[in-house]
């Protein structure tokens, strides 16, 4: 169901890039690459979100940009980490891997901030979902480890 706000964004944003601005990769200290296999691979925990949304006039004045800092990673945890809490910070992934991307977007017409939200929910994704597979892809591939299959995204 689209909400007339969301039907907004979606008809006035257009995506203009989409910029990595940080990325983690990181192989557990007592796993080698060559020892690595997919029954590690028996855990994820999958993190999603905007984390910060910013919005100013272009510099001719004539539309607003929007920048949506988006995160999205994921992890692969033992079995004996599964029952604690994802935030928990004594637990040391078998793999990691996070990355951060900038969406731009241009608009004719300025968003409320509830607008706005509302497309970062989940129409952001869209547009950053073939750089994070691409970042998966390639970051595995320098590991050394058989690729993990990210599906394209379905809402």
């Amino acid at each position: 169901f689209m909400t007339p706000e969301l039907k907004k964004c979606v008809d006035n944003l257009l995506i203009q890039s989409v910029v990595l601005k940080k990325l983690l990769v990181e192989l557990n200290d007592d796993i080698d690459a060559e020892d690595f296999s997919d029954s590690l691979l028996g855990h994820p925990q999958e993190l999603r979100f905007v984390k910060q949304i910013r919005q100013f006039k272009s510099e001719e004045g004539e539309h607003w940009i929007y920048k949506l800092n988006t995160v999205i990673g994921i992890r692969f945890i033992a079995e004996d980490n599964i029952d604690k809490d994802p935030n928990d910070t004594t637990i040391d992934p078998i793999l990691e891997i996070k990355s951060e991307f900038i969406a731009q977007y241009e608009s004719a017409c300025e968003l409320t901030q509830d607008e706005i939200n509302q497309f970062s929910e989940k129409h952001v994704y869209f547009h950053v979902w073939p750089y994070w597979r691409e970042v998966i892809q390639s970051s595995c591939a320098r590991l050394g480890i058989s690729p993990l299959i990210i599906p394209p995204l379905r809402v």
